[in-house]
């Protein structure tokens, strides 16, 4: 029993708790007033700034060097990102909603440096169970409440949408190799799908990409991790 549950054990710096509180306020608050959206980015970069200015000394030096090499993964990804939509607009394309642009760059930014992190702190192996784990529970959760009345529903957006990260986490703990190389033809098959569909053609293209940012990102990220070859 010990052993399961060694798997998720996680001990956070005060620094960490209190910024996880700020985010998950922010997250509840923003509905209510828009301005506590600001609270998500104090809890997300602020502990990081403290850290920069040498007034937080909570972390070791394997932790800063990882934190540091997260924060490159998130400026090369993001920035590829705003040269692509960039060139994008400058060849005709249009952008509906252009306002919510910024959302698109923050989820990129967010969820690059918490992989690169998660994946450099805990070891891939561990890092992508981890995480195909804790996405799937997310993703349940949000099918679940989104279909209430709806039980037929329901089962099949937690059979396509929930299931198949709870599978996956399974198999990279038995066939790592194996299950990354599926986690990145799955990624390249739902990018595919959901880009080449017409039954999708209707949706914002800011919509897409961040729907591809909070359901294949994790596959992704998950599969090339797996891909390595060792836990190291």
């Amino acid at each position: 029993m010990n052993n399961c549950f060694a798997w998720f054990r996680w001990r956070p710096s005060p620094a960490t708790l209190i910024g996880g509180v700020l985010v998950i306020l922010g997250f509840v608050l923003m509905n209510w007033n828009e301005w506590f959206t600001a609270l998500i980015g104090a809890g997300t970069f602020g502990p990081g700034i403290l850290r920069e200015l040498g007034w937080l000394k909570d972390q070791d030096e394997f932790k800063r060097r990882a934190a540091h090499r997260a924060g490159y993964h998130a400026f090369i990804v993001t920035g590829l990102a705003a040269f692509l939509i960039y060139a994008y607009t400058r060849a005709g394309g249009t952008l509906k909603r252009a306002e919510e642009l910024s959302l698109v760059y923050l989820a990129l930014l967010w969820f690059t440096w918490m992989f690169s992190s998660l994946f450099s702190y805990w070891g891939p192996h561990k890092a992508a169970f981890r995480t195909l784990f804790a996405f799937g529970c997310a993703w349940g959760i949000f099918n679940i409440i989104g279909n209430l009345r709806d039980p037929l529903a329901m089962a099949m957006q937690l059979l396509v949408t929930t299931a198949p990260f709870f599978a996956l986490a399974y198999a990279s703990r038995r066939w790592p190799r194996a299950a990354g190389g599926l986690l990145v033809a799955l990624s390249a098959f739902f990018l595919a799908a959901y880009f080449g569909m017409s039954r999708f053609s209707q949706l914002l293209f800011l919509v897409k990409i961040a729907t591809v940012v909070l359901f294949v990102g994790p596959l992704l990220s998950s599969g090339v991790a797996l891909l390595q070859r060792s836990e190291e």
